[in-house]
């Protein structure tokens, strides 16, 4: 973080505060979850200045205001264990042995109690250290009750009986407490009804189900008053936020982020998402640090080399990756990996960070050191692993310039042919000149406005099309068997390759099949897996196909 904004940075500041004052009650700041408090209050008192209160955001009471945090919370329980204040502790849900802050050290915890349940829907690193372990049911298992974030209040009916004799949450603790009613659909009923104003209660438990929402069940929105001098001390909070802990190249700060695929490591034992390459680095079944390629240059590190990493006396050893973008003398690190009772899959891939959080640092950890081993550690990546010859790659940067190229709406109406004109392509021969198909034609498109690089169509087709994963071995030979690939670019000066600078535009481009009607895949497989319809549609034979890869070595879009 510089002392004083570039003059790009202060032009975007003085666009960003115009488009914003012109869009009075049609904005809103949004700030994430792991910022200061002073962050949100800031944001707050912004927005009611830019008329956003009551229009594109709204506030709802607290309900329960006295509540501690799940962080205090989880403090306090760990304080009342050491002193033996508890002696049956019931965990319903969740993970603490694994993703609890290290600092609490609940895992050791759990094994001083006399006796410890823990209702989960997997055996997982905290049901090992639990005296007992009991099969939880699922949502899509369970009757439940709840209230949305605007208060509403909602029911949640079962869509199948329990395939293993699992329990919910609240008919254990009824069962707990010795309540007398055991069946979750009459402790929902019970509490629907006994809350319901109207006089045939039957009819409106029936509504509610029907409707799946309680009508006009929501809290009363409030509207937040500003006091003067409320936006100046906000601002100073904030000052005092960017004047503390200036990160360094020698001390930067880490970010412990949930992983956008496996989250906090409940999805560990899922293959799809172990095998879905990340929106941006395209790493699979691994998490990694990612830092600019100028901070990597001021710490001596270098893409995939294995870095330690040291915050309050705990050091995890991880793999870099350089990402332009990220902020300079600012690591992050993904949560979620490391696990050891995940399952077949999940375990031991990827790196544990949680060891290294703590209850006082639970997001952005300050003062992080950070040194090269030596060693390295190849990444499973599903772009960029096609290099072999790297001068030549190196050179070919220099030689296409812009390799992405955009243009406006109002570009595209005033000149048709804006893209073709950076076009240098051969002329485009049909290998199939003899095979001319003339049925019914097919394909598909994608709005590369609205694309943001998610990847959900990729593990969406995975499961529709009951596509195999190979593992991390075979995504570094490049044998991945995705249908969908997802490729990110990134937009930087010309003639500078991605690891030369630290700032850059990302696009995203979807790479689908678009249903030839003259496809190269259905002419090379050797079993007639790949067929054409009568409705010109690619289609295939699943148990014709004994994986010999031709469709995909054969497709002109990959």
């Amino acid at each position: 973080m510089s002392e004083a904004a570039t003059e790009d940075e202060a032009a975007f500041v003085e666009l960003l505060a115009r488009d914003l004052a012109g869009h009075r009650g049609e904005s809103v700041i949004l700030v994430g979850p792991r910022q200061a408090p002073a962050v949100h209050a800031l944001a707050a008192i912004l927005n009611t200045a830019l008329g956003a209160t009551g229009s594109t955001v709204a506030y709802a009471p607290e309900p329960d205001s006295g509540r501690p945090s799940h962080l205090d919370a989880l403090k306090e329980l760990a304080s009342a264990i050491q002193s033996g204040e508890v002696s049956t502790l019931l965990i319903l849900g969740g993970n603490p042995a694994y993703d609890g802050p290290a600092d609490l050290g609940f895992a050791e915890l759990l094994a001083e109690l006399p006796l410890s349940i823990h209702l989960s829907l997997y055996d997982d690193e905290t049901s090992q250290r639990c005296s007992w372990h009991l099969p939880r049911a699922p949502t899509l298992e369970s009757w439940g009750d709840g209230r949305a974030w605007d208060g509403s209040v909602t029911t949640r009916q079962p869509l199948i009986e329990p395939l293993y004799g699992g329990r919910s949450d609240l008919e254990l603790l009824a069962l707990a407490l010795g309540d007398g009613v055991e069946s979750g659909y009459e402790l929902v009923r019970r509490e629907m009804i006994e809350a319901a104003e109207e006089t045939d209660r039957e009819e409106f438990w029936r509504r509610a189900l029907h409707d799946g929402v309680v009508e006009a069940s929501a809290w009363d929105h409030v509207t937040p008053q500003a006091r003067p001098g409320d936006l100046a001390v906000a601002v100073d909070a904030f000052r005092e936020l960017l004047d503390a802990d200036r990160p360094t190249a020698e001390r930067p700060e880490l970010v412990l982020v949930a992983d956008p695929r496996v989250h906090d490591g409940r999805f560990a034992n899922n293959g799809w998402l172990q095998e879905l390459p990340d929106a941006l680095t395209k790493i699979t079944w691994d998490n990694a640090l990612l830092l600019s390629p100028a901070t990597a240059r001021d710490m001596g590190l270098s893409s995939g080399e294995i870095a330690e990493v040291s915050v309050g006396g705990s050091t995890i050893e991880v793999p870099c990756y350089l990402l332009p973008g990220q902020a300079r003398n600012s690591l992050t690190l993904s949560l979620g990996y490391g696990r050891t009772a995940a399952g077949q899959v999940g375990n031991g891939v990827g790196v544990n960070a949680y060891v290294l959080r703590s209850s006082s640092a639970p997001h952005v950890l300050s003062s992080a050191s950070v040194r090269a081993t030596g060693r390295s550690y190849p990444l499973a990546t599903t772009q960029d692993h096609f290099v072999i010859d790297t001068l030549g790659f190196a050179e070919r940067n220099v030689r296409v310039e812009n390799l992405v190229r955009e243009a406006s709406l109002d570009a595209y109406l005033a000149n048709p042919d804006v893209f073709h004109e950076h076009e240098h392509h051969p002329p485009l021969i049909s290998l199939w000149k003899d095979h001319e198909y003339e049925g019914e034609q097919w394909g598909m498109a994608i709005d590369l406005n609205t694309c943001i690089g998610c990847n959900a169509c990729i593990v969406a087709c995975q499961s529709e099309n009951n596509i195999p994963v190979v593992g991390r071995e075979q995504v570094l030979n490049q044998r991945e068997m995705q249908w969908i690939r997802l490729d990110r670019y990134f937009k930087t000066e010309p003639g500078k390759g991605p690891d030369e600078v630290d700032d850059a535009e990302v696009v995203f481009q979807p790479m689908t099949c678009v249903h030839c009607e003259n496809a190269p895949c259905e002419q090379v497989c050797p079993v007639a897996a790949t067929q054409h319809t009568e409705d010109g549609l690619n289609a295939m034979a699943y148990n014709r196909c004994v994986g010999t890869r031709y469709c995909s070595n054969n497709c002109p879009f990959k």
